[in-house]
């Protein structure tokens, strides 16, 4: 089989084993081998990439114009190799063929060549070797060492002697060695001229390294003991290095270090003085080495930084070179007496030894030593540093002259030179600091002087650079001028941190005949912004005699104020007057205890006399503060607020003892000596209040001083908080009033503030007393319940609960002039909310009207356990709950009436009255039925028929002793007139008075009930009652401010109507919102006339008119209110009464029921309100959406009275029932039965019995009963669903059950087997449905065709998001085809499912041609579940 090549270098055969011509022809190919393409490829790339870096190694060193010829030519070479690549890519894609037929005439070739050799070889061998071969003798001597011993003893030793090196002497034996070495070494450098230069010497391990700093190092050693044995120079290496130039390489080509070893060590071997002969050589090379170095630098440096400022006048390679500097002709300008500088570095000619010589044309000045010396030297082998050194010592000669002309014009002239750079520092206004003093440079380059002043503008310092380089005298004035410059800079950064403003000009318009004009005209204006029509003039003035003093005097300038556009009509100036120079008397006195009187314009001067010369000090010492004018700015700032303070409170008649000194006279205070007495206070807590003050101070504080702080100082406080920073003796209070910009500080508004805060800590310490007195009485229950944290005198804080996380805090509103109340949490219960948040306006109102702090608690108490159970009712509105899909309603609302009443309307159609009651227990009635008629209907709201049934299946067994049984309050209680309510209430009032005489002083009551002074007196009402309701009275302490009957379970049990006599005994507690025989209530009674006004956020129901009741929540009364207006109320048009119906009608006997309250627990509330799964359901079949057990029911009740109106508007027919709450309608093959759970009364029971003898299995009516308790009637109840079930019920037989089917699929999906798909019956029209209607409407419509909607779900079985899709069907009654639906869908959807859908009922219509009569509704959908298939991303 011929071979198939696999790669250029391998020739594999087809198969089998490789055969001989086969590997022939492989090792032929071999020896002639080709390239592959990425090896060639490769080479090239590496081949230019070694081109580049050698290319960045070189061009540095060589010119532009050269560096851009290499750059050319390296391009013009690669564009070559790679076209040359490219055309050999090209020719070789096509070159196959050809080099298949070079492999198989090559490999023929080999193979000719093969067999000719082949046979020469055998015939040669037959011919000339196989002619004389005989068979050697045995070797047996060998055999039996081999087999007797298993060695070869008897090679021959030359093999041994070849092969086997010798073995290596021992250490100690080569340390010996070195050592002997080391030591004739040492003799030979004895005995041997040595030149002094080589005398940096090192003698180990047998060699001798000789080391020039900055030129060389030779390592050399002898071959031997004989003196006559020449040295052999081992190593050489030259130091000379280029650190500025060289980037880190070696100057010295390595062939040409070999050259210059070669040549020493021939010089080694053929001079009388080797040693001497080798420096010579070598030092000679390292000089012209280095003066190569210090020309290539002198270049960059030309070329790089200094431009034409240095210049190369000439080199002479290995002999000497020139540099031109502060050239003048390049300059343009004449900067000192010589016009060129030059230096000169050379190797000396007499004595090749010495180092390179530096010498400086014109010499340089005898000045500096250490400069002359550094400027000699050139060890560092750097032009520029050479350059410098040689420019630094010559700028030092310029500054000397210059500091000479400036001691001519001051003897105590204190300037210094700093050598480091070269700088004249000179002192312009003593004392100076370092900032302040003018420093002047040389520059380097030009040695031109270059002044340098901070803070001074930059064309100030161009003109004064401009005439000292012209002229040196002419610094003289400019020193003059900026002496004052400087004055005036040092008043303004005094001023900086100080509120001022300054100025160097003012514009009066009186200035020209004012004092103030005939000022010097150096002087500073300094206003100050807090008192804008007050100046401070700063007036400087030469010190005779002193160029370095100056002399300042200041004056206090007042202007006239009001003016609303200087710029327009300039300020005119009033008063100048010159302030007295006694500023540090002053102060002395101040601190030893002479107070100045406030207000007195203290007249200072900073003055004292020329100062005496000193060195400017360094940085960080303060120079520039002018102490005298930041003191003048701060004792004006300072008083003037507290003197206007003062006066508001003098003409406020307010005694105070005048502005004082406190903090070791560096505070200003003002003492109020008493307070003014607030008249909405009583005079004993006025007279408690003023005893326990200690004092009252004003200050000011902040750095604008424009907000003031009164401190109030009290003791004995009248309650002990928890918190740390209330535990001590006195208490200290802090109230802030900040002045606005545009008022003065200290005016007649920080008093009014202060006035008015003392009123707030006045009323909030009369209720704090009052609280403090009863505290050691309170009831046990209310101590471990709360918890005062908190007690500033302007705020109380109390933290109660069980965890004490909620908080109340209790503070004066002095703007509304009442109390504000604010609740909270805290700690753990920090993020949640205040369950008490609810009835927040009922509560401060209440506390407003009576403000006593325990009866807040036991509220507080009573309504906690009630509240939180209220808060986890649904309060979002919701959308679809009626016909009206676009209209929101709010599934509960809460509407607080009072602290203890809270109102629940559910969907604004049903309303529920919770009392809260002591000892754990809440009172609950229908709020449907008026509080002052039981037989009467508030407007707006429908009684709830079966609440009370409801309500006394959470009854607590243990509650029956405090209840009555359902028959007795399914009776009508017994009518009640005016003079019975006020001869119980006269009872009631001798019975409380009686027992508080009783007490005497110590009042004592039960464990709940308050003390005598949260009840209000009880007047028996002369207004006889219009009705017979047997509600009860009211509290006068309750907020509502009407007249209401709260729920009569409050009374003692009544008999029956028919009774003629009422039996009141054992009701103490009449009037008590809290119920039923109560002694722990602490709320008081109230009669009718006794009602005070309207009460914010709860119903008024004036005299017997019930026309309407108005909003309930303060918060959003639109929002709350049972009955919205007609017009506005999103109910309107729903709640319209039929026009058969009845108007208006005193209701049965037995419907009052639910208008007796019900007496719960609090965990029988918390059970009713909270959301919980639907009892008597297969969780599988409950719906998801959870809520709780009286929404459950009030849903519910709202579902059957629903069901009423459908009945009358679609195709059934209405059946009278004797039972009561039961609805009994039948359709043309069903009869149904609704009702009310009687086991839970929280779902509808649907009954169905067959009409006709249509054959109706007994599963089916439990499916159509089941899908009506789950699906229809059941959470979030929606109006809309019943309907569209209303109408399937309307619809034919075989229709429905095939409806039916698919609500058992829909029911039960684990019983249907082979479909891909769960379904859903659509009752109303889901978001995602086509838009054909609105989301919400009723989703079935039956005419002569029938349409409704299925969700289908795809069925998974792994954990992942399922694809839902709506269908819309249409089933034609005529033909009996099932399609779906044709509505428009949105242009952003694929449409893909809905073909599908389509494509599959359209061929099963035409594949299943159903009988006439028969129903193909189930059949086509289970077609759909079992067969469709969507594609990925096919929901759409």
């Amino acid at each position: 089989m011929a071979p198939v090549q696999v790669e250029s270098s391998q020739l594999v055969s087809g198969g089998g084993q490789t055969s001989g011509p086969v590997a022939a022809a492989a090792a032929a190919v071999a020896a002639n081998p080709g390239v592959r393409l990425s090896m060639l490829i490769d080479f090239l790339l590496q081949r230019t990439y070694h081109e580049i870096t050698v290319l960045a190694d070189l061009l540095p060193r060589k010119t532009d114009m050269e560096r851009k010829i290499e750059i050319v030519q390296f391009a013009s070479r690669t564009r070559q190799l790679f076209v040359r690549l490219l055309a050999l890519v090209k020719w070789a894609s096509n070159a196959g063929k050809v080099e298949k037929c070079a492999m198989i005439s090559n490999f023929l070739d080999q193979q000719a060549f093969i067999f000719v050799d082949t046979a020469d070889r055998m015939a040669s061998l037959a011919r000339d070797a196989l002619v004389h071969a005989r068979l050697p003798s045995f070797a047996i001597p060998f055999a039996i060492d081999v087999l007797t011993t298993g060695s070869y003893p008897r090679l021959p030793t030359c093999i041994r002697d070849k092969i086997i090196p010798p073995n290596p002497i021992t250490k100690s034996e080569k340390q010996s060695t070195l050592h002997q070495l080391n030591q004739i070494l040492r003799h030979r450098l004895v005995t041997t001229d040595l030149p002094p230069q080589l005398a940096n010497l090192t003698v180990a391990n047998g060699r001798v390294k000789f080391r020039v700093e900055g030129e060389f190092e030779a390592t050399l050693t002898v071959m031997g003991d004989d003196p006559e044995i020449p040295w052999r120079l081992l190593k050489l290496e030259i130091l000379v290095e280029d650190k500025e130039t060289g980037d880190g390489r070696a100057l010295v080509h390595s062939m040409q270090i070999n050259f210059i070893h070669r040549l020493v060590q021939s010089r080694l071997f053929a001079d009388d003085k080797p040693l001497q002969d080798m420096y010579n050589c070598l030092h000679s090379f390292c000089l012209s080495l280095q003066l190569e170095v210090l020309h290539s630098q002198a270049q960059m440096l030309i070329r790089e930084r200094w431009g034409d400022l240095v210049q190369v006048e000439r080199y002479q390679p290995g002999k000497c070179l020139t540099l031109v500097v502060w050239n003048q002709q390049v300059l343009g300008r004449r900067t000192g007496s010589a016009s060129v500088h030059k230096v000169m570095i050379k190797i000396d000619e007499n004595d090749c030894s010495k180092p390179l010589q530096i010498s400086h044309d014109p010499p340089l000045p005898a000045g500096d030593s250490k400069l002359i010396e550094r400027a000699m030297k050139v060890d560092h082998l750097s032009v520029e540093k050479l350059l410098i050194d040689s420019v630094h010592a010559r700028s030092h000669q310029k500054l000397q002259e210059l500091k000479a002309i400036l001691q001519s014009y001051n003897h105590n002239d204190n300037s210094f030179i700093e050598t480091a750079l070269p700088t004249l520092v000179i002192p312009i206004l003593e004392p100076c600091g370092r900032s302040e003093c003018l420093h002047i440079f040389v520059d380097l380059h030009s040695g031109m002087f270059q002044p340098m002043l901070y803070a001074i503008d930059q064309s100030t310092l161009d003109d004064i650079e401009k005439s000292i380089n012209d002229e040196m005298k002419r610094i003289i004035p400019w020193l003059q001028q900026l002496k004052f410059w400087l004055g005036q800079q040092r008043c303004k950064q005094s001023m900086r941190h100080l509120p001022t403003i300054c100025i160097e000009t003012l514009h009066l318009s009186n200035f020209s005949s004012h004092p103030v004009g005939n000022l010097s005209k150096h002087k500073l204006f300094i206003k100050l912004t807090r008192l804008p029509q007050y100046y401070i003039v700063v007036e400087m003035l030469d010190w005779p005699g002193c160029p370095v003093d100056l002399q300042y005097k200041y004056y206090f300038l007042s202007v006239s104020q009001g003016l609303t556009d200087p710029d327009d009509c300039p300020p005119t100036a009033l008063l100048l007057q010159q302030f007295k120079p006694n500023i540090e008397e002053l102060v002395l006195d101040v601190k030893a205890g002479k107070q100045p009187k406030a207000g007195d314009k203290h007249k200072l001067l900073a003055d004292q006399g020329p100062t005496a010369p000193k060195k400017p000090k360094r940085s960080g010492e303060m120079c520039a503060f002018n102490k005298v004018l930041a003191h003048l700015v701060a004792m004006c700032d300072t008083n003037m607020p507290f003197i206007g303070l003062r006066c508001e409170l003098s003409a406020m008649d307010i005694p105070h003892q005048g502005v004082q000194v406190e903090g070791d006279s560096y505070c200003h205070a003002i003492r109020i000596l008493r307070i003014p007495i607030c008249s909405s206070v009583s005079e004993e807590t006025q007279k408690a209040l003023d005893r326990s003050l200690l004092d009252c101070t004003f200050r000011l504080q902040g750095r604008n001083n424009r907000t003031w702080v009164a401190e109030l100082v009290f003791a004995n406080c009248p309650l002990n908080s928890t918190s740390a920073k209330e535990q001590g003796s006195t208490r200290h209070v802090y109230l802030t009033y900040e002045s606005l910009l545009s008022e003065p500080v200290g005016g007649r508004k920080v008093v009014e503030a202060f006035l008015n805060e003392w009123n707030s800590i006045a009323k909030l310490y009369d209720c704090v007393l009052d609280f403090a007195r009863s505290l050691p009485e309170i009831p046990s229950h209310l101590n471990h319940f709360s918890e005062i944290r908190v007690y500033n005198y302007r705020k109380l804080i109390i933290c109660y609960g069980a965890t004490k996380g909620s908080s109340i805090t209790i503070q004066w509103n002095p703007t509304h002039q009442k109390f504000h109340i604010s609740l909270g949490t805290v700690g753990p219960d920090s993020g949640c909310s205040n369950c008490h948040n609810i009835i927040l306006h009922q509560l401060q109102e209440m506390f407003n009207k009576s403000p006593n702090v325990i009866q807040l608690l036991q509220i507080l108490y009573d309504t906690q356990a009630s509240l939180n159970a209220i808060n986890k009712l649904p309060t979002v509105p919701m959308l679809g709950l009626t016909h009206r899909t676009n209209t929101v309603y709010q599934c509960f609302s809460i509407l607080p009436q009072s602290p203890t009443h809270i109102r629940l309307a559910f969907r604004n159609m049903y309303c529920i009255d919770i009392y809260c009651r002591s000892r754990g227990v809440v009172a609950i009635r229908d709020g449907a039925y008026s509080l002052f008629d039981n037989s009467k209907i508030v407007e707006g709201f429908h009684p709830a028929p079966g609440l009370k049934t409801f309500l006394n299946m959470f009854v607590d067994s243990t509650q029956d002793a405090r209840r009555r049984s359902v028959n007795e309050d399914d009776n009508p209680p017994s009518p009640i007139g005016g003079d019975m309510i006020e001869s119980l209430m006269s009872q009631l009032q001798s019975q409380s008075q009686q027992s508080f005489a009783k007490s005497g002083s110590t009042v004592t009551y039960p464990l709940t009930s308050p003390p005598t002074s949260y009840h209000n007196t009880v007047t028996p009402s002369q207004q006889i009652m219009p009705t017979q309701s047997p509600g009860n009275l009211h509290s006068a302490n309750s907020p509502s401010g009407a007249i209401r009957a709260p729920s009569p379970a409050s009374f003692a049990p009544s008999p029956s109507p028919s009774s003629l006599g009422i039996t009141m005994g054992p009701t103490p507690n009449f009037a008590s919102p809290h119920g039923t025989i109560d002694p722990s209530s602490p709320y008081s009674m109230m009669s009718p006339s006794q009602r005070p006004g309207n009460w914010p956020g709860s119903p008024q129901l004036p005299g017997s008119t019930l026309a309407r009741i108005p909003g309930m929540s303060p918060a959003n009364p639109s929002l709350h209110s049972p009955i919205p207006e007609v017009s506005h109320s999103p109910r309107a048009g729903t709640q319209i009464m039929p026009t058969n119906m009845p108007p208006p009608r005193t209701l049965p006997q037995r419907s009052w029921a639910a208008s007796i309250p019900t007496i719960l627990t609090h965990n029988a509330l918390h059970i009713l309100l909270c959301p919980s799964p639907t009892p008597g359901l297969v969780p599988g079949l409950a719906g998801s959406y959870l809520c709780s057990p009286l929404e459950r029911f009030l849903g519910s009740v709202m579902m059957r009275r629903h069901l009423q109106r459908i009945i009358q508007q679609e195709p059934l027919q209405l059946i009278n029932s004797n039972e009561p709450g039961v609805i009994m309608f039948k359709t043309e093959a069903l009869k149904c039965r609704v009702a009310l759970n009687p086991q839970t009364y929280q779902t509808l029971q649907f009954k169905v019995t067959p009409e006709t003898t249509d054959p109706w299995l007994q599963e089916e009516l439990q499916v159509l009963e089941k899908f009506f308790e789950t699906r229809v009637a059941g959470p979030p109840f929606k109006a809309n669903t019943l309907n569209a079930f209303a109408k399937l019920l309307g619809a034919p037989t075989h229709i429905l059950r095939d409806c039916v089917r698919i609500m058992k699929l829909e029911l039960f999906p684990d019983q249907a087997t082979q479909i891909r798909w769960n379904v859903q019956f659509c009752l109303t029209i889901p978001p995602s449905a086509p838009p054909i209607a609105p989301p919400g409407t009723p989703a079935v419509v039956l005419k002569s065709k029938m349409l409704f909607f299925l969700q289908l779900t795809q069925r998974l079985t792994v954990p992942q998001e399922p694809i839902s899709i709506i269908v819309p069907i249409v089933y034609d009654m005529a033909t009996g085809a099932t399609q779906q639906a044709d509505i428009p869908r949105p242009q952003n959807t694929s449409g893909a499912a809905a073909t599908m859908v389509s494509n599959i009922l359209r061929r099963f219509s035409e594949v299943h041609q159903s009988p006439q009569g028969d129903c193909t509704i189930y059949a086509a959908v289970r077609e759909l579940m079992a067969n469709l298939t969507l594609p990925p991303g096919g929901r759409q």
